[in-house]
């Protein structure tokens, strides 16, 4: 049932990190409303089912509509938004990882996403087992990125993850380093750490992504167009064309 729900998607785009706080969601949300404005279509689904936060990211309220061909999610701003949040705003989820992973093979087997060009996948921190079922899908046009911080200890995490995907041959479209400050002098770390990250797993490095104040109280109050006008975005939007432009080079944006 998950690969006939998935016909219709060109392309599915994981997000990692494996470290909570370095603005991976965000970058989710904000990847999948630049890419619509582009004039794409796209699916976002939030896989963080513990700390869901991509609904709240769009402002959506709407619960997925249920008919015959399924669960039919909502949009906001061109972007289908799948997330337990939908069901149970605000409420935790108490389940074990097994359960948590099951939870994500029905939203997976339930949901009709249509057609998309992209479909991408705001992945859980960690390594567990709703990491370990979403990058064991057998697809053709399965690809991965990595976001992660300047700090030692996101790099170290983040090259977890990206041995993972080495593993796996879940190929990595790219690498996002998120939250750079202001060079300082004598901390080399701050510029070069996620570039050298993606060069040591012969990745492509797409973007500084700049720390921006704005961002998270943007994000927190459901704002995607103020969202998509912050200097932070203005860099992920750069990020996301190279990435079309070495993915797909036949493929302009649409807009």
């Amino acid at each position: 049932m998950i690969s006939n729900r998935l016909q219709g998607v060109k392309a599915v785009l994981l997000v990692l990190s494996g470290k909570g706080g370095v603005g991976k969601s965000v970058v989710s949300a904000s990847l999948a409303a630049l890419l619509a404005e582009m004039g794409f279509a796209v699916g976002l689904m939030d896989a963080d089912i513990y700390g869901p936060s991509s609904a709240l990211i769009f402002g959506a309220r709407a619960r997925p509509a249920e008919g015959k061909a399924g669960l039919t999610p909502p949009n906001v701003r061109g972007v289908k938004i799948m997330s337990v949040d939908l069901f149970a705003p605000g409420r935790p989820v108490p389940l074990t990882g097994k359960g948590a992973g099951e939870v994500i093979r029905e939203m997976l087997a339930l949901t009709d996403w249509g057609n998309l060009d992209y479909l991408l996948i705001d992945m859980p921190p960690a390594t567990a087992d709703i990491t370990m079922l979403l990058t064991s899908l057998r697809r053709r046009n399965l690809a991965a990125f990595v976001v992660t911080t300047p700090d030692r200890l996101s790099l170290a995490v983040a090259r977890r993850v990206m041995q993972l995907l080495h593993n796996g041959k879940v190929p990595i479209a790219g690498v996002l380093g998120n939250m750079h400050r202001p060079y300082h002098k004598g901390d080399e770390r701050n510029d070069a750490g996620p570039k050298g990250l993606a060069e040591e797993f012969g990745a492509v490095f797409l973007a500084k992504l700049p720390y921006d104040p704005k961002v998270l109280s943007l994000a927190g109050n459901g704002d995607t167009e103020k969202l998509l006008e912050t200097k932070f975005a203005r860099s992920l939007r750069g990020a996301a064309k190279a990435y079309l432009r070495l993915s797909a080079p036949n493929v302009l944006p649409r807009r």
